[in-house]
């Protein structure tokens, strides 16, 4: 008899905390699914974010969608906006958040962050028949470059001395390397990732570009509007972390070169 009351025990215990566990876990999932829906923005810059077939794709879009599957979230909006006007709208605006964004020092008390995403090396690129040879950053100082307004590109030539008159400022990309293409300024600004993309996809002969500068390594987040709860931004940060090895195929997919993983 006291082995069959001693059996019976045990096996209520069990249920009880396999109950408790169950309980957790669908609370769990219950808060994740009840997070505070984020309004994001992002501008074209590939292949972090930008259009192909009329939809948004990039290294950062697919990494969010792998969040939000991870989250059992519904995808949340996305809307792609010229940078500087994104930027101030997640500044200013509750529940946003804006990527892809380099974490500096000056930006850094302004957002939450979730990341790193992957990082960019910024150069100087000019047509090799410009025939640009530089042994010191003030000789590089003297030529005009072109930059996207309000981007980590700009924020970075100012960091290291480019003066104002020097510094042609874009709304994008393809309008920065027209700039270079029709020799209205003898460089431009980019990540490595970027210019490789961006000439693949223009169908461009990069044989004909080189670098002729390193400007800075930095590395990429998603930025948050500073009033997000760190319940949102705890729970953004776990499932990224979970998803390393997934990522990392995303990254190969996209054809990220290793020095910028």
């Amino acid at each position: 008899m006291f082995m069959k009351k001693f059996i019976y025990l045990c096996l209520a215990l069990s249920l009880s905390a396999f109950s408790n566990t169950a309980m957790a876990a669908s609370k769990s999932n219950l808060e994740q699914s009840q997070l505070t829906p984020i309004t994001f923005y992002t501008e074209i810059y590939p292949p972090a974010n930008y259009m192909k077939d009329n939809e948004l794709v990039g290294i950062t879009v697919d990494s969010l969608k792998l969040i939000w599957t991870e989250l059992k979230l519904p995808e949340q909006d996305i809307t792609v906006l010229p940078w500087t006007r994104a930027y101030r709208n997640t500044l200013k605006t509750s529940n946003t958040a804006l990527f892809t964004m380099a974490k500096t020092p000056a930006r850094e008390p302004l957002f939450k962050w979730v990341g790193p995403l992957f990082k960019s090396v910024h150069i100087l690129m000019a047509k090799k028949s410009s025939n640009l040879k530089f042994t010191n950053l003030a000789d590089v100082l003297n030529y005009k470059v072109s930059a996207i307004k309000g981007d980590v590109s700009e924020i970075s030539l100012r960091q290291v001395g480019f003066p104002d008159f020097n510094i042609a400022k874009v709304d994008d990309l393809e309008r920065s390397f027209i700039m270079l293409q029709s020799e209205r300024v003898e460089m431009m600004v980019t990540s490595v990732h970027s210019f490789q993309h961006l000439t693949n996809r223009l169908n461009i002969d990069a044989s004909q570009y080189e670098q002729v500068w390193k400007v800075n390594e930095i590395s990429n987040y998603i930025a948050f509007n500073i009033e997000t709860s760190d319940e949102v931004i705890q729970a953004y940060q776990t499932a990224l972390d979970k998803l390393e090895s997934q990522r990392a195929l995303i990254k190969q997919s996209y054809i990220l070169p290793i020095l910028e993983y």
